[in-house]
């Protein structure tokens, strides 16, 4: 399993391609929106857009296994975020009363 992070205000790679990879999530971490493309540069107005911080995509098969590139998709300061291969499961910690 493998994962990092990402800040970006012009197109480039964020995570590399791997022909072995089955999928992958990407969640961006602040409030900047990107645009994400899979397999080609990341334009405005085109791909996927993730807006607020915490949003996030998860894909499986062909596309997990492309190159992905994001750029910033507003004024102001990069996009950041994270990204992960493999499954994620979210399992909540013993909750205080």
């Amino acid at each position: 399993m493998a994962s990092g992070s990402w800040s970006v205000v012009a197109s480039v790679e964020i995570v590399a391609a791997d022909e072995h990879r089955d999928e992958l999530t990407v969640q961006l971490t602040n409030r900047t929106p990107a645009v994400l493309g899979f397999g080609k540069a990341a334009v405005s107005g085109e791909g996927i857009r993730l807006i607020n911080a915490g949003d996030s995509i998860t894909v499986h098969g062909h596309l997990a296994r492309e190159a992905v590139c994001a750029k910033m998709d507003a004024i102001g300061i990069s996009s950041d975020g994270i990204w992960q291969d493999g499954k994620i499961e979210y399992r909540p910690g013993p909750q205080s009363t």
